[in-house]
């Protein structure tokens, strides 16, 4: 039988550890990254893991955009030059969110909020605060 040391290092080491993204996740983000021109990725993240998406793509209307399309049809290769950042902020988030802004095509801020659970403390009979 564990101890209760063994018990909560093991804990500690599972939520240390950095957990790898699904392929959706990776999918998401990669087509969000080169192919919308305005709008946010919002990304909920618990225990490590994405949770929830929520994706919000703003078609601005003006002289300059009538004259071309909105939807871009083709899909290339590349990979976006922000993808390894948001994707190492992604990652270090247990508890939060991460929310991508693009405008014009390009990442114009990136808003990591992240929560922390605090498990160590106890009320003045042992229950949790």
């Amino acid at each position: 039988m564990q101890s209760c040391s063994d018990a909560k290092n093991n804990v500690a080491n599972l939520r240390g550890a950095i957990k790898p993204l699904p392929s959706q996740v990776f999918d998401i983000i990669e087509h969000f990254l080169l192919n919308v021109q305005h709008g946010h990725l919002i990304l909920m993240i618990q225990d490590g893991f994405v949770v929830k998406i929520d994706k919000i793509e703003k078609f601005m209307i003006s002289a300059k955009s009538r004259e071309g399309s909105f939807l871009i049809k083709e899909k290339t290769k590349k990979k976006h030059p922000m993808q390894m950042k948001i994707l190492s902020d992604l990652q270090s988030i247990r508890y939060g969110q991460l929310v991508i802004h693009v405008n014009n095509g390009q990442v114009g801020q990136i808003e990591k909020t992240e929560k922390r659970r605090i498990d160590e403390l106890e009320g003045l009979y042992g229950d949790g605060i």
